[in-house]
């Protein structure tokens, strides 16, 4: 929000008006990626959090642990890179508008059709769920449920290749807007879980 960028600007924006939005909003540009970069930290925590419960639970195999730490470690990277990307355009602004427009085309290109691995990390997590034959499951059975349900939510993403205009384009509902908007409830719904756990252990 601070840089300017829910909604993303749209795809359709020619040279000239993207770089003009990256002229004008260089320093707030800059400085929302770079907290942006302190969120991941964060995220990543959280990413260890949830594996760490999930090792408490009585199942057969590690794997879907391992998975979820894996893919969420290799999710928080493909946010990381294209948030550096974004940096680099607001870095040099007076650059030739073509290359301005083609850093921003790489950074939303990047982390809007980004889902294989958070489809990994959230259907390991609802893997886990299901597996879990403890006295007292250590993540309720809806949160399989709930991690699916996020997980479908992230697929349009990979749709903004194909499109400009619309809910599938990188500013669109089911891309962006739906996708999103699941993220942020996920964030909530697992650190009440993983905190809840954690007072239970």
């Amino acid at each position: 929000m601070l840089a300017g960028f829910v909604p993303p600007p749209s795809p359709m924006l020619q040279q000239t008006e993207i770089a003009t939005l990256y002229t004008e909003h260089a320093v707030a540009i800059r400085s929302g990626m770079v907290l942006s970069l302190f969120g991941l930290v964060g995220y990543l925590a959280l990413v260890g959090a949830i594996s760490g419960q999930m090792r408490r639970m009585e199942i057969r195999s590690r794997t879907a642990c391992y998975l979820q730490l894996g893919a969420g470690t290799v999710g928080m990277l493909t946010v990381m890179l294209p948030i550096m990307i974004l940096a680099t355009a607001a870095f040099r602004p007076e650059r030739d508008p073509a290359l301005t427009q083609l850093l921003n085309d790489m950074g939303w290109l990047v982390i809007i059709p980004a889902f294989p691995t958070f489809i990994a990390q959230f259907g390991a997590i609802a893997a886990g769920v299901f597996a879990d034959r403890s006295a007292q499951p250590i993540y309720p059975r809806w949160v399989a449920y709930f991690n699916i349900w996020i997980a479908i939510l992230f697929v349009p993403g990979g749709f903004a290749y194909f499109v400009r205009t619309g809910a599938f384009a990188w500013d669109g509902l089911l891309a962006f807007w739906a996708a999103a908007g699941a993220f942020f409830v996920w964030l909530l719904v697992m650190c009440w879980q993983v905190s809840s756990a954690s007072k239970r252990g």
